[in-house]
């Protein structure tokens, strides 16, 4: 009679180990499982095909958007800087235009912007651009080339008005003021700005200007 008890015991004792076993499996182990499964599935190869088919398109939405953008530029009117200086004639018909935009103070707020401002505006004032013309824009003040240069602090223009002429006698700018007295009501209303430069390159073309009358 032992014996099949003991046969009984040793099978309960197997699904027992199994039960206790499988209780204690590791739920990360599961998870993995699954996970691996859930790579497997066709799923994920479907999405990786339309993501696939998707990429080109957008890519050739970009390189017509490129295009766009490049076509539209290069049918953009060049600046009066940037157009072609060996057709005379017409760079000499920009004048007019050049002059309602601002002239030489056009030229010179775009400065940085230009491969080479002071080449451009010699070649415009030599083919008619007044270099006394005051910038007559509703937005900006009143102010000629050199006026121009003395607000601007900068030696290097002023020079460049004063070599090409510039009348140091005319009255411009915001108080209607001779070039002098501008550079003066500047260099009053912020001081922390040093003109004694500027003030000092007036003063000597003042002086030469003054002689050359004196001699004449």
């Amino acid at each position: 009679m032992w014996k099949p008890i003991a046969i009984i015991t040793a099978i309960v004792a197997v699904v027992m180990a199994g039960i206790i076993f499988w209780l204690a499996r590791d739920p990360g182990q599961v998870n993995a499982d699954r996970a691996s499964a859930a790579i497997e599935q066709p799923a994920d190869t479907e999405t990786t095909t339309e993501a696939g088919a998707n990429a080109p398109a957008s890519s050739n939405g970009a390189t017509a958007a490129g295009d766009a953008a490049n076509a539209q530029a290069a049918t953009a009117p060049k600046g009066f800087c940037e157009r072609d200086f060996e057709q005379v004639d017409a760079r000499e018909a920009d004048v007019p235009d050049l002059q309602a935009a601002g002239g030489l103070v056009h030229i010179f707020e775009r400065e940085a912007r230009l491969e080479d401002p002071y080449g451009c505006a010699d070649f415009y004032l030599a083919h008619g651009l007044d270099i006394d013309a005051v910038d007559e824009r509703d937005d900006t003040e009143p102010l000629t080339g050199l006026f121009y240069a003395i607000q601007r602090n900068d030696p290097k223009m002023l020079r460049f008005m004063i070599a090409h002429d510039a009348d140091l006698e005319k009255r411009a700018g915001p108080k209607d003021t001779r070039a002098m007295g501008y550079a003066y009501y500047l260099a009053l209303k912020d001081q922390r700005i040093d003109r004694n430069e500027i003030i000092g390159i007036l003063d000597g073309a003042l002086t030469r200007q003054a002689a050359a009358a004196d001699s004449s």
